[in-house]
């Protein structure tokens, strides 16, 4: 007894076209376009959380002093402690500042951005401006900064909307 061969069919060789490899790669590079930009904002905005979460501390703080005050901001000359330095562990905010211009229009407390890697975010400032009431709250407003002692919001700085909060793109 012997083997048998299939006689007259030839197997054709298992494996890919060129064609079918180019398809791929040009599927791959699509999606890599797409996907590299949204990669790096999403990176950006993961590290301005280091800002917001700086800025809320220090509103919780202020707002504190507020109304224990009787209605009367923290004078610049002695702010609360949290706004004195930049906490440190702090990476991607260099630098802190309490503005209270001592009048009854309110304070600002302002953020100034580094190490991110952006050219639009570095070097930039993101505050949270206080108006207070005389109901002892106060009404806050999150804002990019001009300069680091800016007491309101003023002019914005577009240029850092995708980067920020929608809370914050004022």
């Amino acid at each position: 007894m012997g083997f048998k061969h299939s006689k007259g069919r030839r197997r054709r060789a298992a494996g890919f076209t060129l064609i079918e490899l180019m398809i791929v790669v040009a599927i791959v590079g699509i999606l890599a376009a797409i996907a590299l930009p949204a990669y790096n904002n999403y990176m950006i905005k993961s590290k301005l959380t280091e800002a917001t979460t700086t800025l809320d501390a220090a509103r919780v703080a202020v707002n504190e002093a507020y109304s224990s005050n009787n209605g009367v901001f923290p004078s610049a000359s002695s702010p609360p402690i949290i706004t004195q330095a930049v906490a440190s562990n702090a990476q991607y905010v260099t630098g802190i500042k309490y503005n209270n211009p001592g009048t009854s229009s309110g304070v600002g407390v302002v953020v100034t951005l580094g190490n991110t890697g952006n050219a639009q975010i570095d070097g930039h400032y993101l505050g949270m401006f206080g108006t207070g009431k005389a109901d002892g709250t106060v009404v806050w407003t999150c804002a990019t900064a001009q300069t680091a002692n800016d007491s309101a919001s003023g002019a914005a700085v577009q240029s850092m909307y995708p980067y920020l909060p929608a809370a914050c793109q004022n």
